[in-house]
């Protein structure tokens, strides 16, 4: 019996926007990549989810990661705010559920940096049976750990969850451990899935 959903953030419930924050500092075509590569798209933002490491720590990796640029990423690391934009249903949504009888908890990969300077669009997070956030454990999706602390800390059965993230490697992770899972493309599938689930799995 499907009893807990489980929630990834980013791109779920809330945009992720770095694409229209980079754009903000009227950047070329190249030095937008270069961005990109320095930050976004390097092992180091993984990192700075993982919370292991100072803030300051991070922004000299991405300076290191293209040296080049570094007024740039200067820049755009002075203030994260506006990177995250909550979606329009993302509360109703989770009271919705629990009006139908679900827990609704949210497991997600965040910086302290991120929440601390988007907490406008984190404002849901009071709104759930719990939150597991990976900047305050040391440990990311999709690393098997971070599953179990959503278990242990919550009491939770996997059989009894359905996790929904945008990223499959997550999902994937999820499913072996014994969860269902569902890769997040719109709240209308998700929602079908679950109406599936919920009359499927006894």
């Amino acid at each position: 019996m499907i009893k807990n959903i489980v929630f990834d953030i980013g791109n779920v419930l809330v945009e992720f926007g770095w694409k229209p924050y980079f754009d903000k500092f009227n950047l070329t075509p190249e030095e937008f990549e270069r961005l990109v590569n320095a930050t976004v798209k390097s092992n180091v933002w993984n990192e700075m989810d993982r919370g292991a490491v100072s803030e300051e720590e991070i922004l000299n990796a991405y300076i290191a990661n293209d040296p080049g640029i570094e007024d740039i990423i200067r820049a755009i690391y002075a203030d994260f705010h506006d990177m995250l934009k909550q979606y329009d249903y993302t509360k109703d949504w989770i009271k919705s559920l629990q009006a139908e009888g679900f827990k609704v908890y949210c497991l997600s990969n965040m910086s302290h940096k991120s929440v601390r300077e988007n907490a406008d669009a984190l404002d849901f997070i009071p709104l759930t049976d719990g939150t597991i956030l990976s900047c305050d454990y040391n440990i990311i999706k999709p690393e098997k750990a971070i599953y179990d602390l959503l278990f242990d800390k919550f009491n939770l059965i996997p059989s009894e969850c359905v996790f929904i993230d945008d990223v499959k490697r997550n999902i994937d992770k999820a499913k072996e451990l014994g969860m269902y899972g569902i890769v997040f493309e719109s709240k209308a599938q998700v929602e079908e899935e679950i109406k599936r689930l919920k009359n499927t799995v006894k």
